[in-house]
This record gives C-alpha cells, sequence and structure tokens, in this order.
C-alpha cells in the first residue's frame, strides 16, 4: 500500500509546472506597463484638478479683497454716493437722480465733509477687460490709482438699498441711511493653459461675489 501511494504522488508531480523565465518576463513587463500607465493618468488628473482649484481659489480670493476694501471704506465714509463714472475725474462723477433708481458703475465715498478727499470706485470698460478702479484724491490732489478687479461683467456694480433690499429712488432725502450693495461678476480662465478657439471656447469660468455696507457714521 505505502508505494502504491508513493508512485501516485510521483504522478501528481509530475503533472505540476511552473512558469518558465520568458514567461515571468513578460508577465512582469506588463504589469509595469500597466503600472506606468496608471500613475502617470493619476498624476495628469491629479494636476488638473490642482490647477482646477487653484485658479478658483485665486479668483475668489481677488475679489474679497477688493470687497473688503470697498467695505471698510463705506463703514468709515462720511457721505456715500452711488452714481456713473467714465474717467477718474470728480467733475465726470454724475449722481443719479432723486427720482431714478440708485444704481451705477461708480461709488464714490467722503470720509470726511471736506468734498476735497474723496475716493472713487467705477467701472473702467475703456479697455477689453472691465477694471474695477479706485480712485484718490486727498485735498484736491491725486494720490493714487489702483485697479482692484478685473475681467468684471456686469455694468451695474453698486446700488442703494432699504432695509427690506429694495434698490430705492429716493437716496439724498434719507440722508444717506441705506445700504450699499456691490456686485461683481467676472469670468477667468478656468485652465489658464488652455486654448482660445476650438477647443478652449468652455474654459472660461464665471464667478459672482456679493456685499451689503450699512454706512456708520450718520452725522
Amino acid at each position: 500500500m505505502k508505494l502504491f501511494k508513493n508512485i501516485q504522488n510521483r504522478a501528481r508531480r509530475r503533472n505540476v509546472r511552473g512558469f518558465t523565465l520568458v514567461e515571468m518576463v513578460i508577465t512582469v513587463g506588463v504589469f509595469l506597463f500597466i503600472f506606468v500607465g496608471v500613475m502617470v493618468a493619476v498624476q495628469i488628473f491629479g494636476l488638473r484638478i490642482y490647477t482646477l482649484a487653484a485658479t478658483k481659489l485665486v479668483a475668489t480670493a481677488g475679489g474679497r479683497q477688493a470687497l473688503n476694501q470697498i467695505r471698510d471704506q463705506i463703514r468709515q465714509g462720511k457721505m456715500v454716493y452711488v452714481g456713473n463714472c467714465s474717467s477718474p475725474i470728480n467733475s465726470s462723477f454724475a449722481l443719479i437722480g432723486t427720482t431714478n433708481s440708485q444704481q451705477g458703475n461708480a461709488l464714490i465715498i467722503y470720509p470726511t465733509t471736506n468734498t476735497t478727499s474723496y475716493s472713487i470706485y467705477y467701472l473702467d470698460t475703456s479697455t477689453t477687460t472691465n477694471r474695477l478702479i479706485q480712485f484718490n484724491v486727498s485735498n484736491s490732489v491725486t494720490t493714487y490709482t489702483k485697479m482692484l478687479a478685473k475681467y468684471v461683467t456686469n455694468q451695474i456694480v453698486f446700488d442703494m438699498e432699504d432695509w427690506q433690499t429694495h434698490i430705492v429712488t429716493n437716496e439724498q432725502s434719507l440722508d444717506n441711511r441705506l445700504l450699499v450693495r456691490v456686485t461683481m461678476q467676472f469670468s477667468q480662465w478656468e485652465y489658464p493653459l488652455a486654448f482660445v478657439g476650438g477647443v478652449g471656447l468652455n474654459a472660461y469660468d464665471y464667478y459672482q461675489l456679493r456685499t451689503r455696507v450699512f454706512r456708520r457714521a450718520w452725522n
């Protein structure tokens, strides 16, 4: 009986075969090729996600910085008026009539009752980038001009609202005791390296930032 069992075990061992060296090399090569391809695809996908996230963060951070600056200056201002402006000159700032909706592309802020010192925020549409410009004047002397944002798509950036967030038409009669709403809609490339035209037609992404500010100094 033992002799018969040994013969069966030897027959079974003869039927077991292993991989040859050539088969092992081919298998390892195919595995490495697939592994490298997957790693490259994951890396490219990660770079695309990083670029998309970085673009959105940069766009929103720049817009929020501009809104924060306007908000702080409105709160500290003595007089605030909405109007329209085409150039950084006080004479070009036109107030909205008392019977018209208080909406415009410009905002003038007087930090004191001295009307020779002021700041104008206005939308410059003389270029293709539609820039939001800050223009500062101190005692009738221009101190600086600064670009806060570009690629702004909305024409009406500032408006006056009442406590119910309704756009008003009697801003002067209410002694400036109103909310100032600032709205910024702007576009930016979703992928900075995208092509313009053809494939890159949908490469732009659009953002909107909005804030409401109440002037603190009434008197």
